[in-house]
């Protein structure tokens, strides 16, 4: 006879610190394992998918400022490796540049706290000047700040918010004097906690949320001219049909509003990941059960390569990033750089 889990001793999460009766197997509260899990750590703080440039674009000189920009016209060269790859553990993620764009003009970072797992993901617009240049610099200022303000004690919501101005700033400083076409880039963060997922988002870089065993779902809304119509009353298919439908109406540039970003809170009803990825993946799969059929079962890093390469065989017309978070967060063996 199998006894009564309520009538179990009381233990304490190890991740929330909820109290739990001993007999369950998952905490009510967070959705954390209660037996067997030591506490989640990282072995960095954060990593960037940032490389220092070899060559100024704008006037061919080599020697630049240790965080990326010509010492000679103060421009920040081309920043982004055609493919990196980093494991943290509590996330993975990988970015490619796909088979037509000379370069790469994705850029992620990753980092988290103890417990918490941290994403930001840029995509470079390509109708503007050196979308790699303001995609980098956008995470690289956004993850830090980001984490300092959650170290602070700020709501996730107020530090993505606090991000994404670290990133305005970083891309207005990226575009310099010249405004004539200024480089731009889509921003989308996450904070996955124990018991919470936050995403903040600027432009159509993604986030879904992938359950186990239940309805997936995309957390972001498009910032498009197709969902900017629908939300004023036009009926989704006529505003889908329209010319341009896809167009951003919203970014990270110097010549972009600059508003708060959209952010959304929301507590996990059980296990699953959250995929945040650039258009690169979306493109491809961009429904949310369609998403979820093609990801595999797997360690973060190895589900981020298979989507990766999923975009790949598709075609690979853009460029891809894409980063795993299992949920809620689990202990890494040992996180690692690749």
């Amino acid at each position: 006879m199998v006894g009564n889990p309520a009538m179990a001793p009381t233990i304490d999460c190890p991740a929330c610190g909820a109290p739990a009766s001993a007999g369950f197997r998952f905490c009510e509260a967070c959705g954390t394992p209660l037996h067997g899990v030591p506490a989640p750590q990282l072995a960095v703080e954060w990593v960037s998918s940032s490389t220092a440039p070899q060559r100024c674009e704008a006037c061919g000189h080599t020697a630049f400022t240790p965080d990326g920009y010509c010492e000679q016209c103060g421009q920040r060269g081309p920043t982004g490796p055609d493919h990196s790859e980093f494991d943290l553990g509590l996330v993975a993620g990988v970015s490619d540049i796909g088979h037509r764009h000379e370069r790469n003009e994705d850029a992620f970072a990753l980092g988290g706290l103890p417990g918490t797992a941290l994403v930001a993901v840029c995509d470079g617009v390509s109708s503007s000047s050196r979308g790699d240049a303001a995609s980098h610099a956008a995470v690289d200022a956004a993850l830090p700040v980001l984490r300092t303000a959650l170290t602070e004690g700020s709501h996730p919501e107020r530090a993505i918010g606090r991000s994404v101005h670290a990133a305005r700033e970083a891309v207005a400083a990226v575009a310099g004097p010249d405004q004539g076409n200024p480089p731009s880039c889509t921003f989308v963060a996450a904070v996955v906690a124990a018991g919470a997922i936050t995403v903040g988002w600027v432009g159509d870089s993604r986030a879904y949320w992938l359950p186990d065993g239940a309805v997936p779902r995309q957390l972001t809304v498009d910032d498009s001219l197709a969902n900017e119509l629908i939300a004023s009353g036009m009926p989704a298919d006529e505003a889908r049909a329209q010319p341009h439908s896809g167009a951003l109406v919203r970014w990270i540039g110097v010549d972009a509003d600059d508003g708060p970003p959209k952010v959304l809170t929301f507590t996990p009803e059980g296990p699953g990941r959250l995929i945040v990825c650039s258009d690169g993946l979306s493109r491809y799969r961009s429904a949310p059960e369609a998403l979820a059929s093609a990801t595999p079962t797997g360690p973060p890093l190895a589900v981020a390569r298979q989507l990766t390469q999923l975009a790949l065989d598709a075609g690979g017309v853009d460029n891809i990033t894409v980063v795993v978070v299992p949920y809620p967060p689990a202990a890494p063996a040992e996180g690692s750089a690749q």
